[in-house]
């Protein structure tokens, strides 16, 4: 199973697809994740691209700042900030997810002290 079919399988496990705006996006995601994404047609694949795409939610610093991330996470990136997110509806960026792992080990140490 490609990244697509893997990104779209982790989707419809959670449930991503209950809210879509076509019905039969389910069906269309069950279909590529069957027999693969190219053999979509041309317009069942245009129904999936949304999905197969998101921007990063970024993270706030202890300070209350956002940092603002707008990177879009798409592939191999997208399956992973799936993989690491409790959140499927705030996905982070691995440099998003570091910072915040910073800022955990930051406070930590404060904590400590």
């Amino acid at each position: 199973m490609g990244t697509e079919e893997q990104i779209l399988q982790y989707q419809l496990d959670h449930g991503i697809f209950d809210n879509a705006k076509f019905s039969g996006t389910e069906g269309i995601a069950k279909r590529a994740i069957t027999n693969g994404i190219s053999t979509l047609s041309p317009k069942q694949q245009a129904v999936l691209n949304p999905y197969l795409s998101q921007y990063c939610s970024g993270v706030t610093n202890p300070g209350g700042h956002h940092n603002d991330c707008f990177t879009v996470l798409e592939g191999e990136a997208l399956l992973d900030a799936y993989r690491r997110c409790d959140d499927s509806e705030c996905l982070v960026c691995e440099s998003c997810e570091n910072e915040a792992g910073f800022y955990a080990n930051q406070w930590e140490k404060i904590s400590r002290e």
